[in-house]
Order: C-alpha cells, then structure tokens, then sequence
C-alpha cells in the first residue's frame, strides 16, 4: 500500500510541481521569449486556476464513479499532454488555453490521485502518508528549480524544453499509478445522504474552509511571482531559490503529517500558514540572505498545509464520503486561486513583484488566523446568549 503511496507522490509532482508551480519558475523566460506585461501572466496563471476550479467541481461528480481510478489516469495524461504542448507556443493567449486545460485536468486528478493513494492506508497513518503524497510536489519543484539553474542564459527557449520534458516525466508516473490502482473502488460505493456541500453549509468545515480559501489566494501569489521579485529585487537565481524552496519542501513532510495525526486541530495548518507568511515577507522585504531563508519557510510550510486540510477531513469523515468532501473543499482553494494571480498581477505592474509577494503574505496570515478557530470535534463549541454547549461529531 505504501508503494501506492510513493507512485502518487511521483504523480504530485507533475499535479502540482510540473503542472502548477512550475509556472511561477518560468514567467520571467516567458515573458522575455513571448512579451506581456506582468498582469497578463496574473491573468494567465487565473486561467489555470479557473480550470482548476472547473476541475475540483466535475471531481465531486467523479468520485462517486465505480470507473474512478480510469477517470483519474485519463485526467492524468491529459493533463501532462497539455503541459508538454506549452513547449510550442507562440503568443501568451495560447499559453492562457493550455494553461486553463490543465488546470481543470488537475483539478480532477488532485482529488482522484490522493483519495485513491490513501485508501488502503489506516486512518491514525494518513496524516504522514498525505503529507507524503503532497511531498512529491515539492520534489517536482526541486526539479524544475535545478533544470532551470542549468538552462543557459544564452538559451532563450530553454524554457520550451522543460514544459515538455515535464509532460513526458508526468505521463510515465501517471502510467506507473494507473497500473497500481486499476482495481481500485471496483465496486460502487453506497452514496451518503448528507453529501459534502451540506457539511460545509452547516458550518461544520466554516473556519477551515475561509482559510484554505485565503491560503489559495496567498500562496498561489507568492509562487507566481516569487521567481520574479528575487531576480528583480536581489539579482538571485530563479533556478536556485526553486530548488531551495522546492527541497525544503521535502523536509516538510516530516514535520506537517505526525504533527496534524497527533492534534487534529486546525492548529498545525495556522502554524504552516503564519510560516508561510513570514517566509514571503522575508522575500519581499530582506536582503538577499534573508529572502533565501524566506524560501525555506515558504517551502517547508506551504505544500504541507493542502495536506493537512487532507487529513483533517480525512479524521472526521467516512471513507464513502471523503472524496467529495475534499474536492468540496478543494472549490473554496480553487476560488481564491483564481484571485491570487490576478491581484498579484495588478499589484506587481504598480508597485514591483515585491509588494505582490507581500499582498500574498497579508493573506496567508489572514489564513492562519482563521485556521486557529478550528477544533478537534470533541472540542467544538456553539455559544447562543452566552451559552456555550459540547457538538459531538455523531451529532453533526
């Protein structure tokens, strides 16, 4: 079961490493190689996150699906042909509609590939195994922060290599996970009667819900245009700082998924996101040292908090219920992944690629402060006229 695991965290490095995060590495060779301005690629970067949203939303549909496991390795491979056709193009509107296919193709697959990875794993594990899944994606930015520190700069399409040497590398890991769980969910699950979106309409999910939903608009910020502010402000290598973030977001792994397994709080995911945001107000506002020890902050922080959120769902619901219940909340992040690159973009073209990364930061710590109000379910409290009574998760 564990190699289910390992193979789906190979697949998050093309979902979110190759597919998404990739994205921010490469901008500036971009827009140097097609031109635009710096709100152009904002609101490219939202179309991959429209997509995305599209994406989340057909996966609540999905998930009930007998046939999961061969919707997920066709969202897979579309996915990873969408990203190896932005190798080709010639003008940013074309980037804007590879990037909206493959966002809404990751949007399908995300859910799909962590619900099918976790399944077999008993439920006080599946903190640290989808912190390890969620771990692949910073392995996939690692990997592209090291191509692109060995891309010449005398190389100005060195850029077209990596988007489709990231598509051949994604459809072999999507190959590899199709073949272990092809048997997978062979049977229709029974559905639940309350469904995911009543969860989260009683209030049940509403803290954590508001931050996901400032994390999506603060992280997806920071990662578009944090390549941008340190090449602009400090004169860094975007190749080297990636892979920084990318690999301390590997060391990540190892703090976020025992520590949400031992809490079952909303408490881990504020402290991920208050590290984030200190992370990307180094970047924005310090010396070139300290924005290098922002990057590890970023990274040892922000890929871990999607995890979490995972896993706290993941604690508190039915193994029939669960996939619609993240992918339910997975539309929350994806709404404010469409804000983030749009305000990022706005603000980078009037005030300079810092203060967007700064304008991301803000957010993120909106984000933790929201997550602080999550509680374990024994421990959730509603207060009418100054009474507070005990809901108990049965209850709910």
């Amino acid at each position: 079961m564990w190699t289910r695991v390992g193979a789906a965290a190979a697949c998050f490095a093309a979902i979110m490493g190759f597919s998404r995060l990739a994205y921010g590495v490469l901008v500036p060779a971009m827009r140097a190689s097609l031109g635009g301005s710096f709100g152009v690629y904002g609101a490219i970067g939202a179309a991959n996150m429209v997509g995305y949203l599209a994406g989340a939303l057909l996966a609540t549909r999905l998930a009930r699906r007998p046939d999961r496991s061969r919707m997920n390795a066709a969202s897979l491979v579309g996915m990873c042909a969408a990203v190896a056709a932005c190798a080709f193009v010639r003008e940013p509107i074309l980037l804007g509609v590879l990037r909206f296919l493959v966002g809404a193709t990751s949007g399908i697959a995300l859910s799909l590939t962590l619900a099918l990875a976790v399944e077999a794993i008993p439920a006080a594990r599946r903190g640290i195994a989808a912190a390890i899944v969620w771990g692949g994606g910073t392995a996939g930015i690692a990997l592209v922060g090291a191509a692109s520190g060995f891309a010449s700069p005398d190389a100005p399409d060195a850029w077209r290599v990596e988007w489709f040497g990231m598509g051949v590398l994604g459809i072999v890991a999507a190959v590899a996970f199709a073949r272990l769980t092809g048997g997978s969910f062979a049977a229709a699950e029974k559905r639940d009667s309350g469904g995911a979106v009543g969860l989260f309409a009683r209030g049940r999910y509403r803290a954590l819900t508001i931050a996901y939903f400032a994390f999506g608009v603060g992280y997806i910020d920071v990662v578009t245009f944090f390549g941008a502010a340190l090449a602009r402000a400090h004169g860094l290598p975007i190749g080297a700082a990636w892979a920084l973030l990318g690999t301390s977001g590997i060391a990540g792994v190892v703090v976020w998924g025992p520590l949400v397994d031992r809490l079952r709080s909303g408490l881990p995911v504020a402290l991920a996101c208050a590290c984030c945001a200190g992370g990307a107000a180094l970047v924005a506002v310090g010396a070139p040292l300290a924005a290098f020890a922002g990057a590890v902050a970023i990274g040892i922080s922000f890929i871990g908090i999607p995890a979490m959120v995972g896993a706290l769902l993941q604690q508190r619901e039915p193994a029939t219920r669960y996939p619609r219940a993240f992918a339910s909340m997975t539309v929350a992040l994806g709404i404010g992944q469409i804000i983030g690159p749009l305000l990022g973009g706005f603000v980078a073209d009037r005030f300079g690629t810092a203060a967007a990364v700064a304008t991301g930061a803000i957010a993120l710590a909106l984000a933790a402060c929201s997550a602080a109000w999550y509680r374990r379910p024994n421990e959730e409290h509603t207060r009418a006229g100054g009474v507070s009574r005990t809901l108990h998760a049965a209850s709910l």
